[in-house]
């Protein structure tokens, strides 16, 4: 493993933000992690690209294995399990895979690509949502939160129930409710709900990656409640930092690699 490169994947859209937002990432790793030549760590997006996933793995992999490298630890960058991590992500790193075996016969146990487990599984990731909340807070008051004040943490939704209970949960610890941004119940309703229970100020934190389009969508829907309460809607909770910090954490911890 230490000879490892570092392969970041994001879910990627049209949206070219997406894409900058990788780079960035990709930035920031190469300057932070000193294990790994900058080099070996690269990213790819699952949509949005003219390339594939698959592709994109194989470009990167050649030019790192045409160096003598054999492995490479693929770091799913997706807060929830849907499709793409069960399903789409799986398939195009077996595709990869094979092709580069094919390059690189030489390596006596074949090219190697790891993916361990999605960001979304670091068990920080609940004290940090809360953290998040906590930051934004404008009141001065013992409990947390007090009576006249909410919290909707808000994340895309999925029709897989296992995504949606794992969201739930998230939320618990920081006291606050849940929307969905593609399923029920969405953001609409549960500002209603907390108004109808006398709660004056909601915050509104997006459980997404990076903001984007859809952070943009929220905005606006939001803004129609200006009249009946103050809602604030904060930014995405984890930084580039974070990202590569909890990432690594589980690319390094035994589980990942059992």
């Amino acid at each position: 493993m230490n000879d490892a490169a570092l392969f970041f994947v994001t879910h990627g859209s049209s949206d070219r933000r997406s894409w900058l937002a990788l780079y960035n990432l990709i930035t920031v790793a190469r300057s932070q992690i000193t294990h790994v030549p900058p080099h070996k760590i690269g990213g790819g997006c699952l949509e949005g690209q003219e390339l594939s996933l698959a592709q994109q793995l194989i470009q990167f992999g050649s030019e790192v294995m045409a160096g003598g490298t054999s492995e490479i630890i693929i770091l799913p960058l997706f807060l929830l399990e849907g499709v793409h991590v069960s399903e789409d992500i799986p398939a195009q790193v077996a595709i990869a895979k094979q092709e580069l075996q094919a390059q690189f016969p030489r390596f006596s146990q074949g090219a190697i690509l790891w993916t361990v487990d999605h960001l979304g599984t670091n068990s920080q990731i609940p004290n940090l949502l809360k953290q998040h909340f906590e930051k934004f807070e404008k009141y001065d008051h013992p409990v947390s939160p007090s009576p006249n004040h909410g919290r909707i943490l808000i994340a895309h939704g999925s029709r897989r129930a296992v995504a949606n209970q794992v969201v739930e949960s998230l939320a618990e610890p920081s006291q606050a409710i849940v929307a969905y941004w593609g399923v029920e119940p969405k953001i609409e309703a549960q500002i209603e709900n907390l108004i109808a229970q006398g709660v004056s100020h909601i915050d509104v934190l997006p459980y997404f990656l990076t903001a984007g389009g859809i952070t943009e969508a929220i905005a606006k829907r939001i803004q129609a409640f200006g009249d009946r309460a103050e809602i604030e809607l904060l930014p995405v909770p984890l930084s580039s930092q974070q990202i590569i910090d909890l990432s690594l954490d589980l690319a390094y911890s035994k589980a990942s690699f059992a």
